[in-house]
């Protein structure tokens, strides 16, 4: 039974960074839900892991919660003396952590029946200068306090003494941001105005920093990727990725913004990669192949950038303002009767149907079936269906295809090499044709998925006419196509070269690293 003919379709350069997927559209229904005035710019944001995601921000004297879905505040807390900043939840979503140019670490009890306490459980005298991070280890029991001193602290909650369980010199400049890693109690991430990002594992704080990246300008923001073998630091306008499981090796480095990043966050999943800058954009890149899904152009510079756990809401810091973004619901389109043309149905002998509905009269109903839809076929897939190989090969490459409808052209020649008939339909052509498919071949070989099926085409053309006298503008073309692909055959060479040498020197270096300072820790 004969099978119908299918059209050739397009063979796209990067038909998998091209195509609107799920995904941008996805990121596409988060909408402005409200603008929230703050009292200065915000320094801070963060969202409760337990339901309703309620939203944290610090911005000067005020720790604001807001209730997400009537954008309302519930409590405002501002009995500090000077600013604070680097608000966290714990794990649980009880407690609520915040530190301060006061150079004291509060903890907050958000389970009080009676309403939120405005005065903190704990306050810790943790540095004599600014706690610009606090964390919660994973267990819950351990606080960490980062200062401007670039002094880390490790305090037990439990604990009301005035020592710290551990103290140590983490960076020689301001400790700007920080991570603890969920699969792994031990590791915590801390980055700096000195330009390191370090890895610490506290069961070996004597050795120093199990690994050391050099990001190259003042880092802002470092985070843990989804699978925690990954970091990602924003320092100036761009946003690095990192392999901790090699010694820090530099895998990436994204430069979407035009200006500082200064916040980084994950999506529920931990697939989408959300960055903030000052150049007025949040940027959604999926982590899979660190591309742009989508560009959110904000307001004012974002300083701060947080994503609920359910994904359905993101809120911004902007200046003196923090907007609070909602995902809109899919649209679910209503399914109406298609227009159809008359000649397009196919019309029934049955007898007549009567329809009536109450309150009104009879009508009568015509019962139609629809013909099956059919492809219209371009002239060139039309000669394919019949086989007519050469007769393609010249409407190719004699009209507007080539010019104009490339990656047409490169699938008409993967159907006629799927044949095996490549060889018969190019023999015998016109020189005209030879010369347009050879310039053809020429501008198209080295771009992309199109080389796979040039290459062959090119194979063909040297076994067809390799023994035969060409014409003048035929041979020469032939003769330029050749020094193209040995041009090409040294340029890979060279870049294959260039990478050997780069990766000797890459892995010297690493063996000749200079040995860290190991820290002070006072037990």
């Amino acid at each position: 039974m004969a099978t119908s003919y299918i059209p050739a379709g397009r063979v796209f350069m990067n038909e998998f960074c091209r195509k609107a997927d799920d995904d941008v559209i996805y990121w596409k229904r988060m909408q402005q839900l409200a603008v929230l005035q703050e009292p200065a710019s915000v320094s801070s944001i963060a969202f409760s892991p337990n339901k309703p995601y309620n939203v944290a921000s610090t911005s000067s004297v005020r720790l604001s919660l807001y209730d997400t879905i009537v954008c309302e505040p519930i409590n405002m807390f501002s009995r500090f003396k000077r600013a604070v900043c680097g608000v966290k939840f714990r794990r649980d979503g009880e407690l609520l952590a915040v530190g301060g140019e006061e150079g004291k670490a509060r903890i907050f009890d958000l389970t009080q029946s009676s309403g939120i306490r405005k005065a903190p459980l704990r306050s810790i005298n943790a540095s004599q200068a600014t706690i610009r991070c606090v964390e919660f280890s994973p267990c819950g029991r351990m606080l960490y306090t980062m200062a401007s001193d670039g002094r880390v602290k490790h305090w037990d909650i439990s604990d009301t003494g005035a020592a710290a369980v551990c103290d140590y010199a983490a960076h020689q400049d301001e400790i700007r941001t920080s991570a603890v890693s969920t699969l792994n109690h031990n590791l915590m991430l801390t980055g700096g105005y000195d330009h390191k990002v370090k890895l610490w594992d506290s069961r070996c704080l004597r050795d120093g920093p199990s690994v050391e990246m050099d990001a190259g300008f003042p880092v802002e923001n470092a985070i843990f990727l989804n699978s925690e073998h990954l970091v990602a630091t924003a320092a100036g306008p761009l946003v690095k990725v990192w392999d901790v499981t090699v010694g820090g090796r530099l895998l990436m480095s994204l430069q979407q913004h035009n200006k500082s990043v200064m916040s980084l966050c994950l999506g529920a999943v931990g697939d989408i990669l959300l960055t903030g800058g000052l150049d007025r954009k949040v940027n959604v890149i999926r982590v899979l192949d660190f591309s742009l899904l989508h560009s959110m152009p904000m307001a004012s510079p974002v300083l701060a950038l947080a994503m609920s756990p359910d994904d359905q809401t993101m809120a911004v810091g902007m200046g003196h303002l923090l907007a609070i973004h909602r995902r809109a619901p899919e649209s679910k389109g209503i399914v109406s009767a298609q227009t159809v043309d008359k000649r397009a149905m196919i019309r029934t002998a049955a007898p007549k149907v009567q329809m009536q509905e109450a309150g009104k009269s009879k009508e009568s109903v015509e019962i139609k079936a629809k013909s099956s839809d059919m492809h219209r076929l371009s002239k060139v897939d039309t000669l394919l269906r019949g086989y007519q190989h050469a007769a393609a090969i010249r409407k190719m490459f004699h009209s507007y295809f080539f010019h104009s409808r490339k990656e047409e052209v490169v699938a008409w020649l993967l159907v006629i090499l799927r044949r095996g008939a490549i060889h018969r339909a190019i023999a015998g052509q016109e020189n005209n044709v030879l010369c347009n498919m050879l310039k053809f071949i020429h501008a198209q070989l080295f771009r992309g998925n199109h080389f796979d099926v040039l290459n062959r085409v090119v194979d063909a053309f040297f076994e067809v006419y390799g023994n035969e006298e060409l014409d003048s503008k035929v041979a020469k073309l032939a003769l330029s196509l050749k020094t193209a692909v040995a041009r090409e055959l040294v340029v890979q060479k060279q870049l294959a070269k260039t990478l050997g040498a780069l990766e000797s020197i890459i892995n010297g270096a690493r063996l000749t690293s200079i040995r860290h300072e190991a820290p002070q820790v006072l037990l």
